[in-house]
This record gives structure tokens, C-alpha cells and sequence, in this order.
């Protein structure tokens, strides 16, 4: 997992935090299979609740999409694995909701025109972590985000982690068992295909955004 931030942080202009850990490894004789009376049919959460544990940690995050994320691993950690499955599935379906090209081409110009794939997915992440009514906002308006609440790249990169929440918890709440393993469909914020709406010219593409300027370099 850290390598894979130190690859988007530097892809999007910002350094990995010292702070970052890398994953718990596990070892083999560590990890227990489900038990047969498991039920790893995958089932969605319920938007209140999802949306209650995301305003939860964004509460307690004192403005860090690290600290955040961190916050996110340890309500979901106090819950049985099946709802943080059920968590997860939901947090990748928000995040792929907002995979459009108009989106993506809002990141671009705010982000400084360096929003690679893997920024966007990141930034996805960040936008889901904002809570319902930004979520939504941000859906109907892109212009939303000019209001000040992204002031650096580094919270998109740091981003990445609001998606690891849930499989770190997954490990915790059921003594070492891998999320996927236990559920082999539940989804990945990794998007296939083309983003919905129509396709942007990289030479165009900002002045599509008149009312979006690029973050400041401070």
C-alpha cells in the first residue's frame, strides 16, 4: 500500500507523509478460513448508515485525509465483517458513480493538469470522503469546487487510504481473513472503461472550468 501511495503522491506533485506505515504483513499460518456458516453473499449497505460512519470520520479527522482514513479503519474495525464488506462495496459503488468525464476534467484543471487515472480514482475517493452533501453537490455542480475545501494534491494522494479502510478493518474484525478471499465479487475503485459523458481535449479542457483554477503551489 505504501508503495502504491508513493507512486500517486508523486504522480500528482506532493511527497508521501513520513507518518504513512506500511501494511501489517500476515503471515500464512496467521490467516483462518471463513467458517462454513459464513454467509459471503455480498449485500450493500444502507445510504444512512454509510454515509453516518463517513461524517464520523470525517468529524473526528481534524481536517487530515490521513488521519481520516485512520479514523475510518477504527469504526469499521468495531463492526462485524460482513457489514464492513457490505461498507466497502458501498464506498466502491459512491466512488464509481462519480467516474464521468466532466469529473475528471474538473480534477485536471484544479489539480494543475496532472490527473492521471490513478489521481482520479483517488480523488474519488476524497469526494466520497466529503460526506453526502458535498457528494451530491459536486454531482450536480462542479463549480463546487472552487468553495476552498481541496486546498492541497496531497489530500488526493493521501486519499487513497479512505479505500483501504475497509479491507485493513476486514483483517481486524475477523482474526486475519482476507476481504476478497471471503468475498471474491465485491468490487475495486479501479474503473473499467470509459468514464461516462463526453470526452474532453487535454488543449481545451480548462476552459470548459472558467469558474476552477489550479490549486495554489503554496
Amino acid at each position: 500500500m505504501l508503495a502504491a501511495l508513493s507512486m500517486v503522491l508523486g504522480a500528482c506533485g506532493v511527497q508521501p507523509s513520513p507518518e504513512v506505515a506500511a501494511p501489517r504483513p500476515i503471515e500464512p499460518s496467521a490467516v483462518s478460513t471463513p467458517p462454513a456458516a459464513v454467509n459471503t453473499r455480498l449485500q450493500y449497505m444502507n445510504d444512512r448508515r454509510f454515509w453516518d460512519i463517513i461524517d464520523r470520520s470525517l468529524a473526528a479527522s481534524g481536517g487530515s485525509t490521513e488521519r481520516q482514513a485512520a479514523e475510518l479503519e477504527e469504526i469499521l474495525a468495531a463492526m462485524p465483517p460482513a457489514q464492513i464488506a457490505s461498507f466497502k462495496a458501498t464506498f466502491v459503488s459512491k466512488n464509481l458513480e462519480l467516474y464521468t468525464w466532466d469529473l475528471w476534467g474538473a480534477a485536471y484543471v484544479v489539480l494543475g493538469g496532472g490527473c492521471s487515472d490513478d489521481c482520479f480514482e483517488y480523488f474519488r475517493n476524497w469526494v466520497v470522503g466529503q460526506g453526502r452533501d458535498y457528494f451530491k453537490a459536486l454531482q450536480r455542480d462542479t463549480q463546487v469546487l472552487a468553495d476552498g475545501r481541496l486546498v492541497s494534491d496531497e489530500q488526493i494522494g493521501e486519499a487513497e487510504l479512505l479505500a483501504y479502510a475497509g479491507e485493513d478493518a476486514y483483517l481486524r474484525s475477523s482474526s486475519g481473513r482476507d476481504l476478497y478471499e471471503d468475498y471474491p465479487d465485491s468490487p475495486s475503485t479501479i474503473a473499467d472503461g470509459e468514464p461516462s459523458g463526453k470526452a474532453w481535449d487535454e488543449e481545451e479542457v480548462e476552459s470548459l472550468y472558467p469558474g476552477l483554477t489550479p490549486l495554489s503551489a503554496d
